[in-house]
């Protein structure tokens, strides 16, 4: 091997020691991009995990806030009426089949508890669905009235007077105009405005009982 026979395998060495350093600097570069992106998914990861957890107690809060107020709203409702009775009404939710679940049940406290329709009156479920008509109507936004047509017809004759009072209580509270179809005189007790219908001569006639 002569001189220049070496001396061009040292140049093409050199040349593979520089290329194979270039190539080591720039894995290193891509490497630590890599870890950097790697970092950045990480911290986006636990972010989006906190924040998941967050909007998760915020939205169990919410339903827990509003179903305390639905219950608090029907139970004063059962116990204003029925004030010989000790009654309270439970909402049950839960996760199921991928959705949540919702059922009510009402608690005669000491006595029974179950479906209303199942283990109580028609009484009591007139006056839960009345309730439950108010809560839809305020969740939903629609106008402040409501109109009745005789949805207290299973009610006992000893609870009557006490519907009035829940009728006159929510009208105020909740600044509901409620206007009410019955054949019950009794259900007129706290109205505000009450109106006889008659038919003469085939028309219409309003006579104003209370104004």
């Amino acid at each position: 091997m002569t001189f220049e026979d070496l001396e061009s395998l040292i140049d093409s060495a050199d040349e593979k020691v520089t290329e194979l350093t270039i190539m080591r600097k720039e894995s290193l570069t891509t490497q630590a991009s890599v870890q950097n992106e790697v970092d950045s998914l990480e911290t986006s990861i636990d972010t989006l995990d906190k924040v998941s957890s967050l909007f998760k107690h915020l939205l169990d809060s919410l339903l827990d806030e509003k179903k305390q107020e639905i219950q608090h709203l029907v139970t004063y409702g059962l116990k204003t009426v029925f004030t010989d009775q000790d009654l309270k009404f439970h909402i049950n939710i839960e996760p199921k089949y991928g959705t949540i679940s919702t059922s009510f049940k009402t608690e005669s406290v000491g006595v029974a508890e179950g479906d209303v329709l199942e283990s109580f009156g028609g009484g009591i479920v007139n006056i839960e669905s009345f309730l439950l008509r108010i809560i839809t109507l305020f969740q939903t936004k629609l106008s402040p009235f409501l109109f009745l047509d005789e949805t207290f017809s299973n009610l006992s004759e000893e609870y009557v007077e006490n519907c009035s009072l829940l009728l006159k209580s929510l009208s105020e509270k909740l600044g509901l105009t409620i206007f009410l179809i019955t054949h019950n005189e009794g259900m007129l007790t706290h109205a505000d405005k009450v109106y006889k219908a008659s038919s003469v001569k085939n028309k219409l006639a309003l006579e104003g009982l209370k104004k």
